[in-house]
Formats: structure tokens, C-alpha cells, sequence
């Protein structure tokens, strides 16, 4: 049996150590009991609505995050006591408002109370509310949470109350049978006192749910991102055929099948990949079913009646807004965790990108330099897995350093690439996954963290890299990706979700062209590393120069016009355009707005000239925020570069001051060994610095680079002028 225990444990990741002692708290417990009401409102406090509740619950969050950081300053900490003060007196009030509490008077004796009238519940969850007196003392709230599927050892549930005061207690129950249950809440005091409170529950009898999804393009049944709320009280239901992906996930990230979408507004929920139809039995009542297919379709959102006894079938057929296949593009997620040990685990992975909608997925396996994770039966061709158009494919995610050179993603490998004793030699993998055919990219640079610019400053310039992830976790960074671009180095934009870190596979992609040829995997690499490519998470993008698609040359000889065309379009299901921009060097050369409220359709035509040279881009933002981003058209003018020379200067002390912090962590690895000459013995710092000369050799190839970027810039003067 469980045992209720006073005091409040909040435990949040990723917060300092230091807490806030619960005498302090104006209510201590507070937090707790606000996730739970927010949880169980419509049993306990129906008279209070959810968005009170939920502000009610983030405020509370927010002031126990700030006041637990030992840097918070003391300003900050005087608006966070004042604002979890203000909440601990708006939660009283709504504990005081509640309609169905039960007040307890604890005395020296055993008493045992009049059974609380019967609980008729449409499911299998209900909660109780308690005001509990035991003499005078403090307030507080107090929580628990009963799952009677696995406390099935008796009927009586004991509840210790020992301290002093007024205690507000909200106890939930889960799990509860159908039909009449009964069960006594024992609640222990100080002494010798106890009060025994018999309840009874009666549930009514299930109905049956089916749901089938079906292909617009096939008209078959296919997988799906599916949710399901229980609209009475608000509670996530999973399918009955729900995938659950923590096994695929080696413990790590969010490592469960349920995916929290990274999509503006509603959309914005968490969801179960199914695998086809189901069908499963369900507590009576409306529920809420939303069902995604990736960014090329329009959710659908239904709500469904479920009744006592009778069966319920709803058929789903998502509308394909646009097919991207039409135009020669093919979805692509470069950076998908799995381990793919079995065909069933590739066929759960097949079953995800399916319901998404991608057609191509970089599986990859992911190693430190103490170790790997993810693991895979194999590499190479003969362990892709394709079904009806949809293609897995092996990858990596290695060398991988936190604080020193960044995380690196290789696609289309034949064997993983990995030597701890050349760890920090990141162009040792980047050969040799090229030797293979494969393609080398770096991960997170849209954030830039890792310190991803350090390495990239090393192997840009060395043409070492295909593509650099610029979308992720629903945002578009470019300010380290057009630094290098304005230096005149060709990098090709992509996107990966990060599953299980991130949310689910898709979220963001990068399209390749493969035009009129049959879709394969080849070609589809082929045009990742041509850089034919755009990326999104909802909007579409079409960009040409004089006909050059994104990731090619117009090579000019003379200052003549160039057409420019793009086009971006959305749909009102997700997201329409709110903004399309024409990126030339970094800055927008040309801006287009809607017109109309309900525009879909953003459109540039226009001439530029070809001038001494440049790269252009077409940048896209919906209204909800989503984006698009392509990879850039280079003009090239004979003789010239295509960079921002006018900021050359600048750009090259960015790259220079990026190989002095290798430099300069280089240098500390070497000066961590002891006394006696020995390594330290943290390995990362021990290989740093056995590694550390053959580093800087590789940091004085590029500082050589950049010094004849500068000798390239005084020849070039001449030619501009």
C-alpha cells in the first residue's frame, strides 16, 4: 500500500540544485495541487474553467524555476515571490469555491464516516477533494495519485496526515473497474487519531471505437499521427494499435511513442503513430480525434460520440494539399534516431515516415568518444528498407564533441566512420565517408550550439562539407550558415528532426529535386549533394535564376539582367505566407506581402543584374510562423567570387577567431596533464591533447585559407573597380 506523505517534491529537469524550503512557501504544496486540478477538473471543480487553471498552474511552475536558480538576482526573486504569493491566494479561493469537498475533522479517536454518496462516472478516472482539520497549524495541499489496476492488494487505502493544521488533499483515482467499486480512504493523524471515509464508485459500461485512415493518393489504408481527448475530462487517450517507439530509443530523449508536434497553434499537440485501423472499446462521451499526415496534407479534426454498447466507425482520408512529387521534389529528414536491429524495428520506422509523409529518412547511429547508441544491423544499400515509395536509410551521427568542434551527420554510408584516436579529426571522417559516396554535413548549426563553428571553420573552406542543418525544432537560424556563404564557400541547406529529442520525424524537412526520374535513393542524394534543395515545416518553395535551380551556378561574363522567380504557397489548414523574401548576401533584395486576407499565394518575378557576382536565396514566413528557406542560386562572375566583398574583412576575423578557441582549447587539454606528464584522466581532455598537434596542423591549413581569401580580396580590388 502506498503511504500519503506531507510536503511537496517538485522535480524538474534541468533545474539548479538549490531549493526553496517549504516553510518559506505562502502554500506550501501548491504547484502540485494545481497540475493536479488542471488534471481532474471536471471532478472536483467544474465551476472553475481550464485556462484559469492552466495560468493558475504556469505561474506557480515559473516562480518555483526561478526562485530554485542560485543566479536569479534579487529583483527578479521579489517579482516571483510576489507573483507565487498572488497564485497560493488564487488557488485557496478555487479550493474554497469547489463544490463537492469533503471535510474531515480529525479527533483523538477512530471514527469512521458516512459513506460519501456514490460516484457515477462516465470512465475510469474520478478524484476526491478533503479539507482536512487537525487543530491549529498551517494550511497546505496535498496530493496523490491511486492507479486501482495495480494497488489491488485490498480496499482501504491509507492516507498519513500527522502534521498539524488545515490540509487541503486531493486524492485520484485511475483505473477504476466498471460497475460498482467500493474502497475506504484511511485517514492516520497524530495519535491515535483516524477517520475512515468508505466511497463507491459506478462506472458505466464501455462503447466501441473504430477508426480507419486512408491514403489520398491510393485511397488505401496507411499510418498516421493520430490523437484522441477525452473531451470530459480533457485526458489523452492512446490507440489500441499505438507504436510505441521508446525501445527503438536507447533511453534517450523523449523516448516514447507519444510525439509532441512542433506545429503553431492547436495543432501543436502530442500524438501516437498508428499503423492502420483499430478499433478499441471506450468510456461513453465525446472525444476529440485529430489526424496528421505530414506538412503536404490538411489535418482533419472530427469529434465522435462514443454510447454504452454500441459501436462507432469513422473512416479519415486527410487531403493532400499539394504533392511535391509533381514538381520533382521528395521529402527528406537527414537526422532520425533509431536503432534498427530487426525488421520489426525497420518496419516501426517505416511506419512513422509513412505517417508522415517523408520519403527518405537519414537513420542514424550516434557515437561520443566513449561510445555509440542506436545501433544498426548494417549500412549500405543492401540494408535500406523501401516500401511504396518510402526509403530508410542508414547514417551516422559521429564525431560528436559538446564543448569543442560540434555534431557531425553522414548519409549514404556503406560502414560507420569512427576512431576515438582521431576523434577531434573531423575531416579523417568526412574523407572517408566521401571515399564511399556518402555525404558529411554538420547537425544544429540553425542554433549554432556545440560550438559547431569551430569545426566548420576548419573543413568549409577545405570543401569537406555537403550540407549543414539549418531548421530544427521549428526554427530557421542562418546567421552562421550566410557567414559563410558571404565568404564565397557553397554550403547546401537541410533539416532534420532529431527524434527522440525532437518531436516527430518530418517536423522538418528538406525537399531535393529529383525532377522527372524515378525516385531512388541515389537520386535523391545526388541532389542533396548538387545542394538542389529547400527546407520547411509548412510552406512551399519554388526559386529559379534565369532557370538555375537552388544549388547551381549562372556563370555571367558581363553585368547583364537575370530573371529572378519564386513562389511560396501554404494552406489555410496550417499556415499561408505571411512573408516572402529574396536574400541576396544576407539582406532582402526584394520583399512580397499578401494582399488578401486569405492569400495562399506569394509570387516574385522580376530582373537583377548580374553585377560582379552574388549569391540569392528565397526566404518564405507563415503567418503561424512556420519556414522555408532554400539553398542559394550562385552567380558567378569570371574572375570574381560570389561573396559579400565589401565585408570580407569582418567575415574572415569571425573564421580566425573561431580557429584561435580551438587553439585555445587545445592548449588547455595539453596543460590539464599532472605533474608527472601524465594525461588527465578525463578522456575527452586526455585525446584532446594527444590529438591536439595534428588539430592545430589542421587550424594552420585553414588560417592559410583565409589569408588567401585576403591576398584573393587585393586582386579582386582592381577587377571590382
Amino acid at each position: 500500500m502506498r503511504m500519503l506523505t506531507l510536503g511537496i517534491v517538485v522535480l524538474l529537469l534541468g533545474l539548479d540544485c538549490m531549493c526553496v524550503a517549504e516553510e518559506t512557501e505562502p502554500l506550501p504544496g501548491a504547484l502540485d495541487m494545481a497540475e493536479a486540478l488542471l488534471q481532474r477538473q471536471a471532478y472536483v471543480c467544474e465551476n472553475t474553467d481550464r485556462e484559469t487553471l492552466d495560468t493558475l498552474h504556469r505561474d506557480l511552475r515559473e516562480a518555483q524555476y526561478v526562485l530554485r536558480r542560485a543566479s536569479t538576482d534579487e529583483q527578479k526573486k521579489k517579482e516571483m515571490l510576489e507573483q507565487r504569493e498572488k497564485a497560493s491566494k488564487k488557488l485557496l479561493e478555487i479550493l474554497q469555491s469547489c463544490p463537492r469537498v469533503q471535510e474531515i475533522r480529525m479527533t483523538d479517536s477512530l471514527v469512521k464516516a458516512a459513506s460519501l454518496p456514490p460516484a457515477d462516472l462516465p470512465g475510469d478516472a474520478t478524484a476526491f477533494l478533503f479539507r482536512m482539520e487537525q487543530g491549529d497549524g498551517p494550511v497546505r495541499c496535498v496530493t496523490d495519485k491511486l492507479d486501482l489496476s495495480v494497488n489491488a492488494e485490498g480496499t482501504r487505502f491509507p492516507v498519513d496526515m500527522t502534521e498539524k493544521g488545515t490540509s487541503w488533499v486531493l486524492v485520484t483515482l485511475d483505473r477504476i473497474p466498471q460497475g460498482r467499486t467500493s474502497i475506504e480512504f484511511e485517514f492516520n493523524g497524530s495519535g491515535d487519531s483516524q477517520t475512515v471515509v468508505p466511497v463507491e464508485t459506478v462506472t458505466m459500461a464501455h462503447g466501441m471505437l473504430g477508426v480507419r485512415v486512408l491514403s489520398d493518393d491510393s485511397g488505401n489504408p496507411t499510418p498516421a499521427m493520430i490523437r484522441l481527448v477525452w473531451k470530459t475530462d480533457g485526458s489523452e487517450v492512446k490507440p489500441a494499435n499505438a507504436l510505441d517507439f521508446g525501445e527503438l530509443f536507447d533511453k534517450q530523449g523523449a523516448a516514447t511513442g507519444l510525439r509532441r508536434a512542433q506545429i503553431p497553434g492547436e495543432l501543436g499537440a502530442r500524438y501516437w503513430c498508428i499503423p492502420g485501423p483499430f478499433q478499441m472499446a471506450l468510456a461513453p462521451g465525446e472525444y476529440k480525434v485529430t489526424v496528421l499526415r505530414g506538412i503536404e496534407h490538411a489535418p482533419v479534426q472530427d469529434t465522435v460520440t462514443v454510447v454504452s454498447h454500441q459501436t462507432v466507425e469513422r473512416t479519415y482520408k486527410p487531403k493532400r494539399w499539394v504533392d511535391m512529387r509533381k514538381f520533382g521534389w521528395y521529402s527528406g529528414d537527414d537526422h532520425v534516431h533509431a536503432q534498427i536491429l530487426s525488421n520489426h524495428d525497420a518496419g516501426m520506422v517505416m511506419n512513422w515516415i509513412q505517417a508522415e509523409d517523408v520519403r527518405l529518412a537519414n537513420v542514424v547511429k550516434m557515437g561520443d568518444i566513449y561510445r555509440t547508441w542506436f545501433e544498426q544491423r548494417g549500412f549500405g544499400k543492401e540494408f535500406r528498407v523501401e516500401d511504396k515509395g518510402y526509403i530508410v536509410s542508414p547514417g551516422q551521427e559521429c564525431p560528436r564533441t559538446h564543448e569543442e568542434l560540434g555534431h557531425t551527420l553522414a548519409m549514404n554510408i556503406k560502414r560507420m566512420v569512427r576512431d576515438t584516436e582521431q576523434y577531434y579529426l573531423y575531416d579523417t571522417v568526412f574523407d572517408e565517408v566521401h571515399r564511399q559516396g556518402g555525404l558529411s554535413g554538420y547537425a544544429h548549426v540553425n542554433s549554432g550550439i556545440f560550438q559547431v563553428h569551430r569545426d566548420m571553420s576548419i573543413n568549409i573552406p577545405k570543401e569537406k562539407i555537403d550540407f549543414v542543418e539549418i531548421l530544427q525544432f521549428a526554427a530557421l537560424g542562418t546567421s552562421i550558415y550566410y557567414d559563410f556563404l558571404n565568404l564565397g564557400f557553397k554550403v547546401t541547406a537541410s533539416s532534420g528532426s532529431d527524434v527522440p529529442w525532437g518531436g516527430s520525424v518530418g517536423e522538418g524537412r528538406v525537399y531535393a529535386y529529383v525532377g522527372k526520374k524515378r525516385f531512388t535513393a541515389d537520386r535523391w542524394f545526388e541532389a542533396v549533394r548538387r545542394g538542389n534543395t529547400f527546407v520547411s515545416n509548412g510552406l512551399m518553395l519554388d526559386f529559379t535564376v534565369q532557370g538555375a535551380l537552388p544549388g547551381e551556378e549562372v556563370k555571367v561574363t558581363d553585368d547583364r539582367p537575370l530573371r529572378v522567380k519564386a513562389r511560396v504557397w501554404g494552406d489555410a489548414t496550417r499556415d499561408l505566407p505571411a512573408k516572402l523574401n529574396i536574400i541576396v548576401h544576407g539582406n532582402p533584395i526584394r520583399t512580397i506581402t499578401p494582399e488578401k486576407a486569405d492569400q495562399a499565394n506569394l509570387e516574385a518575378d522580376f530582373t537583377i543584374p548580374a553585377g560582379q557576382g552574388f549569391w540569392i536565396a528565397a526566404e518564405a514566413e507563415g503567418r503561424n510562423g512556420t519556414r522555408a528557406h532554400t539553398t542559394p542560386v550562385y552567380v558567378v562572375r569570371r574572375g570574381l567570387r560570389f561573396w559579400k566583398y565589401d565585408s570580407f574583412s569582418e567575415l574572415i576575423a569571425k573564421r580566425e577567431a573561431s580557429l584561435a578557441e580551438i587553439e585555445h582549447i587545445v592548449a588547455e587539454a595539453q596543460a590539464g596533464r599532472n605533474s608527472q606528464g601524465k594525461a588527465d584522466a578525463d578522456r575527452p581532455v586526455t585525446e584532446l591533447a594527444q590529438q591536439g598537434p595534428a588539430l592545430l596542423k589542421r587550424v594552420e591549413e585553414a588560417r592559410r585559407i583565409y589569408a588567401e581569401l585576403r591576398t584573393t580580396a587585393e586582386r579582386e580590388a582592381a577587377l571590382r573597380k
